[in-house]
């Protein structure tokens, strides 16, 4: 049984002593796209610039973010919905212990995103939280605007 909390953008859960030596991530290179290499780049460029660790690629994560940004294209909006059963399938696949989110629209560069969420203090506590891998998707609707899902993993 494990403890849920929701927080912002983000889902904890308490899954006891042996949490990070049961992940099991799989890791593939050379799945996202210029655009999300790019963000994730500058994620992690700002994660070391402070001294964390760099966030490693993970590809169920990949996927889970995928389609939640397919998701809210279909919506129109941006949104956190369904988050719980996303982070609990997360969870389940690859063992993680805490799962949290960054979601965006309206922004027209991978720069101008990434700022925004670095100006917004719920989104930078889950930029350069205690996180070991990340996953993120960049997708447009049918006007181009883009949006954005990042999921964090430890």
């Amino acid at each position: 049984m494990g403890l849920v909390v929701f927080q912002s953008c983000s889902k904890d859960a308490y899954v006891g002593k042996e949490e990070q030596s049961n992940l099991s991530i799989s890791v593939a290179s050379n799945i996202q796209t210029a655009q999300e290499n790019e963000l994730f780049d500058l994620v992690n460029e700002h994660r070391l610039s402070l001294g964390l660790n760099e966030l490693q690629f993970e590809s169920v994560t990949y996927y889970y973010a995928k389609e939640h940004t397919k998701y809210m294209i279909d919506k129109g909006q941006t949104s956190h919905a369904h988050f719980g059963q996303r982070a609990k399938s997360i969870s389940d696949k690859t063992g993680a212990s805490d799962v949290s989110e960054n979601v965006a629209k309206d922004y027209d560069t991978v720069m101008e995103a990434f700022e925004a969420w670095l100006d917004s203090p719920n989104h930078r506590k889950n930029l350069e939280g205690d996180y070991t891998h990340s996953a993120l998707s960049i997708l447009p609707d049918e006007e181009g605007e883009l949006y954005f899902t990042q999921i964090f993993v430890r």
